[in-house]
């Protein structure tokens, strides 16, 4: 078998003693035939230029099954008639096929005696074509039908013959036409049809279900949920094929759906409902603790070397292991993430861990089955009990793992398995041809033994004669590990939540920030388009988020009254169960973060907000701030504040220009902590305030959002590099001095003016890689100048369910905030 190959294979199947030859040029000819006129005919529906039209003298149009005729005729009658040699058999076997390609493609019309070859009712023809092709292939394999009946005297073969008959007829009875057609080339498929429910619209569901309402009730269940998904397979690939019909047929009316009986549940159904369900929560507890004792033991045994060797040595002789017991970092790995995804109670993880299950549980019942020696330890009997508690408890808590995958995970995954795959392998040929000790070198031993390296369990097959240093074959198997870290990943990776702000929920909110909008500084910033939202039931309180990375990542407080709150959190943690999220808040007030932790939320602080009170700040003694602002005025730079929709929209697009091309830092705006746009009209209360040096042109930018009536919340901050940040804070402290002396304009209502957090600000007096961050996020700076205007400092919170969680909840904020990932400046969201 290891030297097998396809040449092999038609030398000895095909052109040797079984004289199939022939079948397979009619097989050849058939494909080739069909994949042609499928070309020819769409090429002629497309319309286009350079390809020749259909046959039409005199305008009698000549369809092709006439031309199929008659090369059936000639290779037919040839085949009889010719007495040359081999050659002249093979080509009439390619015309006959030739023929049959062009006749079964236009099957349908002449079963309809109608041309419906672009209507609904023209795919019969392709399925003609798959049931030739398919009846052809296994012929061509040596398969003879009815379980290899080919004439005789024997009574027995008759006997086989008959009763495989009748299953081909019975599947026949029951709808199932292309399970009885094949069974007549492979029986077990007619076997399993017959025994299996018929179709609901089948002459045999017609005869014995017309009494048995409960069995035509699972039969169309049944077709709904697996009958029609296949065929809608077999339709997309058949469309890539053929080319797809017109979208109605002129033959026959539309067909309507099946008619889905409810009936209610038999007594079998409620006792195992009822014996069951409080087993599923259990069972789903233990699967998961099972995965990670498997990860314990794997990471310890991988460690000890001594035991690692001997538990390896033991399992190749008369020792099994239960499932995902294998000392190392690879079975550890895996487990961990089964583990893991099965906790957040994905449909996938469970899938892939019950086949594992069931596959490897297989394998032992045959070790044990097989290798008599080995039902002699009771560690083995262990194994096997282990391995099949643990397959009983996924199986009855499989109504337990609801959560589905982002759409495009199995496509990923298998792109990623390709993509990743190839670059796996192609360095650890690399690596292994660099490091063989055993000369000559070869590329193709190098890429074999790394291809099983990486690929598969290398205890299970042969690796060549290669010799490479200990921390080679380390380097191989991590790069397995990363293969199939990221194929997993991929194929369980969770909803995304592409659900952003509806026009109707940013009324709903700006109603809310109206009435509650004075509790939370950072309210406004809400009405981010790129969020989501998730209301309480009586739609009067709200959580805006976003989901990075499989976090659902809640910002600021919730929206509406606190006494609604908890109804809101409550359904914002269902949404995220569903989905398989990670439920987090950054940047939650105190209040906030103790309603989250009435949730079970644990609460860390991670940042502080700064709030000036203009005439506080007018009243305190600050000579520094003082001294450069009247430098600056002595200098003629002059401030002008106006509300955005008093700006010109010329003005507003030179001015996102201006703040698009003056970023600089990645902490400057974050989806929490900025409104992510500026200029737009739906943002006319928001303030804009900009220095102009004595030229006139603008050098400093600052943009507020309302805080409730009388209050302000920094939402940009802008300079010219050039200029420095004197002019920025030249232009806040004008616009505090101005708020306190209460001028009429657009400062006269404000009290309070918010400078925003500063994240993580105890990391500006830190040591080690904090400080590091705080240096590169300008953190130090931006605390230093904010305790110049003597604010009084607010806790903000980061909040997650489950501590293990915060590394990741971490990251997934770090790159919400834009602090690992940049973004430019968007002038809309």
């Amino acid at each position: 078998m290891g030297h097998w190959s396809l040449s092999d294979a038609v030398r000895v199947h095909i052109s040797g003693t079984g004289g199939r030859t022939p079948l397979f040029l009619l097989l050849a000819g058939l494909l080739g035939s069909f994949l042609f006129i499928r070309f020819s005919v769409r090429m002629i529906r497309r319309g286009v230029s350079w390809w020749p039209g259909n046959v039409q003298p005199g305008g009698l149009h000549i369809h092709h099954v006439v031309f199929g005729q008659i090369m059936m005729i000639v290779g037919g009658v040839g085949s009889f008639a010719v007495h040359g040699g081999p050659l002249a058999h093979d080509i009439l076997a390619v015309v006959f096929g030739a023929g049959c390609g062009l006749v079964l493609d236009e099957f349908a019309l002449v079963l309809h005696l109608e041309d419906v070859y672009w209507r609904e009712e023209g795919r019969r023809s392709v399925d003609a074509v798959i049931l030739a092709v398919s009846v052809i292939g296994l012929m061509l394999i040596g398969q003879a039908p009815l379980g290899g009946y080919v004439g005789g005297t024997s009574w027995t073969t008759y006997l086989v013959a008959a009763v495989l008959l009748g299953f081909v007829v019975l599947c026949l009875a029951k709808g199932k036409v292309w399970t009885g057609l094949l069974g007549v080339m492979l029986p077990f498929l007619a076997v399993v049809g017959a025994l299996r429910l018929a179709r609901p619209g089948s002459p045999w569901a017609r005869w014995r279900y017309g009494s048995r309402p409960r069995r035509m009730a699972r039969a169309e269940r049944r077709e709904e949920r697996i009958h029609r998904r296949l065929v809608a397979w077999k339709t997309r690939a058949m469309d890539a094929v053929a080319g797809a019909p017109s979208p109605v047929s002129l033959s026959k009316a539309a067909p309507t759906g099946p008619t889905i009986v409810d009936i209610p549940p038999s007594r079998l159904e409620v006792l195992l409902g009822r014996v069951l369900r409080p087993l599923r929560a259990p069972g789903a507890t233990a699967a998961v603790w099972y995965l990670r004792l498997a990860t314990a033991v794997n990471v310890v045994t991988g460690l000890v070397a001594p035991f690692r060797n001997r538990v390896r040595a033991a399992t190749d002789g008369e020792y099994v292991t239960a499932f995902l017991i294998s000392p190392g970092f690879t079975g550890a790995v895996l487990a961990l993430l089964l583990s893991v995804s099965l906790r957040r109670r994905k449909r996938a993880a469970w899938i892939l861990t019950t086949v594992l299950a069931a596959g490897y549980t297989l394998i032992l019942v045959g070790t044990l089955g097989a290798v008599s020696a080995s039902r002699g330890h009771a560690v083995n009997w262990l194994a096997l009990a282990l391995t099949v508690a643990f397959l009983v408890a996924l199986l009855v808590s499989r109504p337990v793992f609801n959560v589905r995958g982002e759409r495009g995970n199995v496509a990923l995954g298998l792109t990623s398995l390709v993509v990743g795959a190839v670059v796996a392998v192609g360095l650890g040929t690399l690596l292994v041809h660099a490091t063989d000790r055993t000369p000559p070198r070869e590329w193709a031993a190098s890429l074999r033994y790394a291809s099983v390296r990486v690929l598969t369990v290398s205890g299970l097959f042969d690796l060549p004669g290669i010799t490479v240093p200990g921390w080679t074959d380390l380097a191989v198997n991590v790069l397995s590990v990363a293969l199939m870290l990221v194929v997993l990943l991929a194929f369980f990776r969770a909803p995304r939540g592409r659900a952003r702000l509806q026009p109707a929920d940013e009324r709903r909110l700006r109603e809310l920030l109206r009435a509650y909008g004075r509790r939370d500084s950072f309210g406004y910033f809400a009405l981010r388009r790129d969020k989501s939202v998730c209301w309480s039931p009586d739609r009067d309180a709200a959580i805006l988020y976003r989901v990075v990375n499989g976090v659902a990542l809640a910002s600021g407080d919730p929206l509406g009254p606190p006494a609604a709150w908890p109804a809101a959190v409550t359904a914002w943690l269902d949404l995220a169960g569903a989905h398989a999220w990670v439920p987090a808040v950054t940047n939650a007030g105190a209040e906030a973060a103790a309603a989250y932790q009435a949730e079970g939320f644990h609460a860390y602080t991670s940042g502080g907000e700064a709030v000036v009170s203009p005439r506080a700040f007018a009243s305190a003694d600050a000579p520094a701030l003082r001294n450069a602002h009247d430098l600056l005025s002595a200098a003629g730079y002059t401030v002008r504040v106006r509300a955005q929709h008093e700006v010109p929209p010329d003005d507003r697009r030179r001015l996102r220009q201006l703040a698009d091309a003056w970023r600089r830092h990645p902490a400057e705006r974050g989806f929490a902590v900025a409104l992510g746009r500026l200029g737009d009209d739906a943002d006319g209360d928001c303030l804009l305030a900009e220095c102009l040096d004595p030229h006139g042109r603008t050098c400093a930018l600052l943009g507020f959002v309302p805080w409730g009536p009388d209050g302000l919340t920094l939402d940009l901050v802008r300079h010219d590099r050039e200029s420095g940040r004197a002019p920025t804070d030249y232009l806040l402290t004008d616009l505090l001095l101005t708020a306190a002396r209460a001028r009429p304009g657009p400062l006269a209502a404000v009290t309070r003016v918010s400078l925003n957090t500063t994240a993580f600000r105890s990391a500006a007096t830190s040591r080690g890689p904090l400080r590091l961050l705080a240096r590169h996020w300008n953190i130090a700076e931006r605390s230093r100048t904010y305790s110049a205007y003597g604010p009084a400092w607010h806790p903000r919170h980061l909040l997650c369910e489950r501590r293990l969680d915060l590394p990741r909840v971490a990251a997934a904020t770090a790159v919400a905030e834009g602090f690992l990932f940049p973004r430019r400046f968007p002038g809309h969201p």
